[in-house]
């Protein structure tokens, strides 16, 4: 029964997710660079993936010279390389052989494989470290959001990247930090916080329990520990994706075998270092595949080129760390539902679908007449269905939607889930109406009944812990 579950609540978050490698292979676009740079195509292999990049220059690049290079790694998407035109062009500019490239075609919402994804980076380092006007001395990697996992990762895997850049770079497990970033969002929608959590907790627990949510439980830690380059690490002051208190904590701590760490704020920035009002939308700057990449805070660039010129030039900068940035909240662990939660999903629903698949049994051995407690039971199973359904799917529809959908509509609830708490109080209702029905039940009515109000009763507990019938 537990297996059936998980693999119908599978399909319901992949349904929703909507993600494929068709998709990513048709966002991938070739880049055009601007006045100034030229964009040259380079096809390089992970195994038996090929992967498609572009590298970009300055014009201008005495092409009989070595050049410092840099990799460039996705964040979270189908990751087409033209989404990081934009910091593309900042390197190259800087006399940077600067690499993108489209991420490879099997990533999804519901698939990915850090390990794949870092030997990916790895190749491309590789890749653009042959090339005749790049000093493999002088090759690093830069990694955004989520690709502050993977680059990482990479730096830890391979000797070949020199140095390492992050933005926005996540220091806790993925799970945890996209709960926070839902709490975060659904939050300012107006959405009252018990609600938040209850949704989110109930989301995201299924998510995990239900492989919905891949690499869930990834520690980036064990990958900083052995990280041996020098290391610039970037948060925005106002990020609200990624806890950045907590992740530049994490960075600060556990970097450890770096010989030079350099962990910078960027002042009123928001998450990939763009210009913002309050952390959640993004300025100016293009719009890619009908995203708002916002444009680049001022200085954001210079900072990070600077750092990488001395580095490369042979002066590795002393260990420094700005103060922290004030978080609104802290994050929290997140962890999949456990054997009890889907025993008391299977038993609730079981007992109350148990009245009509009696009813349809007793119909067909020839009963007549409508038994005792016949019409609380059909309005318990109706309303309690309604609610135990609703109050699982609607969480888990946030989840996949990252919350785009979910807002407050009066009393700080969603509508959906306004309507499910009125439910849930009529199921309340109906089961006191089904245990009055019981003292005049009998037989095998009165079994009936007792199984289905028993359903109703135990859909009070699970309720709460849904957060149904909390305030």
């Amino acid at each position: 029964m537990r297996k059936s579950l998980l693999t119908a609540f599978g399909a319901v978050l992949l349904a929703l997710a909507g993600s494929s490698p068709a998709a990513a292979d048709a966002a991938a676009t070739p880049y055009s660079p601007p006045a100034g740079l030229t964009a040259t195509d380079l096809t390089f292999r992970n195994g038996g993936t090929e992967l498609h990049g572009s590298v970009v220059r300055r014009a201008d690049l005495d092409p009989a010279v070595r050049h410092p290079a840099i990799v460039l790694v996705h964040g979270s998407g189908a990751g087409p390389r033209e989404e990081l035109g934009q910091e593309a062009e900042v390197f190259a500019r800087a006399g940077l052989v600067t690499l993108i490239y489209d991420k490879r075609a099997d990533y999804t919402k519901t698939h990915r494989d850090y390990s794949a994804l870092a030997d990916d980076a790895v190749a491309g380092v590789r890749a653009v470290a042959a090339l005749p006007d790049v000093d493999p001395a002088r090759t690093g990697l830069w990694g955004l959001s989520e690709g502050g996992w993977i680059a990482p990762l990479a730096a830890s895997r391979s000797a070949e990247a020199k140095f390492l850049v992050t933005i926005g770079a996540p220091g806790l497990p993925p799970a945890r930090t996209q709960a926070w970033n839902l709490i975060n969002r659904i939050t300012r929608a107006g959405v009252t916080p018990s609600t938040v959590d209850a949704i989110v907790g109930t989301g995201m627990g299924l998510a995990v329990a239900t492989d919905g949510f891949p690499q869930a439980a990834y520690d980036p830690v064990p990958a900083l520990r052995t990280i041996r380059q020098p290391v610039l690490a970037l948060w925005g002051e106002l990020d609200t994706q990624v806890p950045p208190r907590e992740s530049a904590e994490v960075f600060r701590r556990e970097l450890t075998a770096s010989p030079s760490v350099t962990i910078r704020i960027l002042p009123h920035g928001a998450h990939a270092g763009r210009i913002t009002t309050d952390g959640y939308d993004r300025v100016g700057g293009p719009t890619i595949n009908g995203f708002a990449m916002g444009e680049l805070l001022p200085g954001y660039g210079t900072l990070m080129t600077d750092w990488i010129a001395q580095v490369t030039g042979g002066r590795l900068p002393a260990s420094a760390a700005d103060a922290l940035p004030a978080q609104g909240s802290d994050s929290i662990p997140v962890s999949g539902v456990g054997p009890l939660w889907w025993a008391a999903f299977a038993t609730i629903a079981m007992a109350l679908l148990s009245w009509p698949v009696g009813a349809l049994v007793r119909r067909l051995r020839g009963g007549r007449g409508r038994p005792a407690g016949a019409r609380p039971a059909r309005w318990l199973v109706l309303t309690g269905l309604i609610a135990l359904v609703g109050g699982v799917a609607y969480p888990i529809m946030t989840v996949a939607t990252s919350g785009k959908q979910t807002e407050a509509f009066l009393f700080g609830q969603p509508l959906a889930w306004l309507v499910l708490r009125a439910v849930t109080v009529l199921a309340l209702l109906c089961t006191a109406w089904a245990v009055v029905a019981l003292r005049s039940a009998q037989g095998r009515d009165r079994l009936r009944l007792a199984v289905t109000t028993a359903g109703g009763l135990l859909l009070v507990p699970f309720a709460l812990s849904l957060g149904l019938l909390l305030p």
